[in-house]
């Protein structure tokens, strides 16, 4: 690499993008500014460079590979990228809301409830009906047969 050190392996590499989007969710929630911006990619620039230090190998010395930096050049070079990105942020941030303040002036606020496809279930009650005499003296004709059933009284009797 430019600065003498080495690819960082695939493992750093999952845990930088992990913490990179949790942070970025963490602040997408309102409106930052320019300075909360600056803030949160200063100290993002500053925690890689020292994660990626760690685990990446930099070969320091008159052998190295690449141009040498010197730690000034390096911190120049961040805060560069800091106010270039930040200020790029910040503006389309605030181009964001702009979008965002437009789209709810246009859209409904509260969306309609559909329309119900199906009707609703209704309720059957039975309606009392008269009987004919007919159908009365025909109950009454053929009532039900077989034994005829024992007053519960009787039934303590025999059993006791």
């Amino acid at each position: 690499m430019a600065a003498g050190g080495s690819l960082p392996d695939l493992g750093s590499t999952v845990v930088i993008t992990v913490l990179l989007a949790g942070a970025g969710v963490a602040l997408a929630d309102r409106k930052r500014g320019s300075w909360g911006i600056l803030g949160a990619l200063g100290v993002s620039q500053l925690s890689l460079h020292v994660f990626l230090q760690l685990v990446a190998s930099h070969q320091d010395g008159p052998g190295a590979i690449g141009m040498p930096f010197s730690p000034l050049a390096m911190t120049l070079g961040h805060l560069g990228a800091v106010l270039v990105t930040g200020l790029l942020m910040a503006r389309a941030e605030r181009a964001l809301f702009v979008v965002a303040r437009l789209l709810r002036s246009i859209l409904p606020r509260r969306p309609r409830p559909l329309p119900t496809v199906t009707e609703t279930p209704t309720v059957c009650v039975p309606a009392i009906t008269v009987r004919p005499l007919a159908h009365l003296l025909y109950q009454r004709i053929h009532a039900r047969r077989g034994p005829p059933e024992s007053p519960a009284h009787d039934q303590v009797e025999f059993a006791a």
